[in-house]
């Protein structure tokens, strides 16, 4: 009798272990398919993602001695940004490649499936983020260069009568500002030509003045991802023939190009950089 019972109990143990096995392996199977423990350091976008979520909100300046040196501020244009020049910053970092599922530009079919849900629930997925994209798509775009980076797209059709109206307001006030400024711009020609000269001079290699913490923790973290292994033409580190032609556009064309995005690099370089920081950024990058 009491053989029958351990008997009984092995077997009711056996079974018991069986089913944690299969639990144990439906689990791990389910943790594939969601894409749970994906390399995601092999993926520079999404480890450029994680280090601007955990990198710190601000520092604290303790000494008076790494203060940047002054630094002239680029001017850039004020004029809103077309749909198709926002997609081509931040959002086509992901969506030439068709990162992570992300549907590609050009794909009629894949952004027909989501035009289907409408215009508003796409401007929405992206202000909020969804999936692997974070919010705002990664970018700094208020919402309504965010509709119209979606417009383009997602190729909504776009109503060109309402983009002319407040075009047609501006010409009168552009116009006032070019007349006001045409006496100044002639008297600023001489320290135009010298700044021109300065960005001619712009030699690779040479590590600039005001080099800080925060903007060497942003280039060997953030514009190295890209700049490393020359992701989309990006010209690599230690390229010298690749930055010199770049340094000899001088230093304001190539912070313009910064600041604004240029092809599928994003404004900024997707940094935290300030306007006063990325030139320096730029020629730190080009001394390693």
């Amino acid at each position: 009798m009491s053989g029958a019972t351990d008997s009984g109990m092995v077997k009711t143990m056996g079974v018991v272990m069986a089913a944690l096995a299969v639990l144990a392996i439906v689990c791990a199977v389910a943790a594939r398919m969601l894409g749970i423990g994906g390399d995601v350091a092999a993926d520079p976008l999404l480890r450029n993602a994680l280090i601007q979520r955990i990198e710190p909100v601000g520092s604290v300046r303790t000494s008076a001695d790494d203060l940047p040196a002054a630094a002239t501020v680029v001017a850039v244009a004020s004029g809103p940004r077309t749909g198709e020049e926002l997609a081509g910053g931040a959002c086509a970092a992901c969506h030439l490649a068709g990162v992570s599922g992300a549907p590609k530009s050009g794909d009629e079919a894949a952004w027909a499936e989501r035009r289907a849900v409408g215009l508003d629930a796409l401007v929405a997925s992206v202000i909020n983020g969804k999936g692997v994209m974070p919010a705002g798509g990664g970018s700094d775009y208020s919402e309504d260069e965010i509709k119209r980076a979606v417009q383009h797209m997602a190729m909504f059709p776009v109503d060109d009568s309402e983009a002319a109206a407040p075009a047609a307001e501006e010409a009168p006030a552009a116009e006032e500002a070019t007349a006001s400024q045409e006496a100044p711009a002639a008297e600023e020609a001489p320290a135009e030509a010298e700044g021109a000269a300065a960005g001619a001079a712009l030699l690779v290699g040479q590590v600039p003045d005001g080099l800080t913490d925060n903007i060497r923790a942003n280039v060997d973290g953030i514009c190295s991802s890209c700049h490393v292994a020359g992701l989309a033409n990006a010209p690599k580190i230690g390229d010298t023939e690749a930055w010199q032609e770049r340094a000899d556009k001088g230093l304001e064309a190539l912070t313009a190009s910064v600041i604004n995005g240029l092809n599928v690099m994003p404004a900024r370089g997707a940094s935290a950089l300030s306007d006063e920081e990325i030139p320096v950024a730029i020629q730190y990058l080009m001394s390693k």
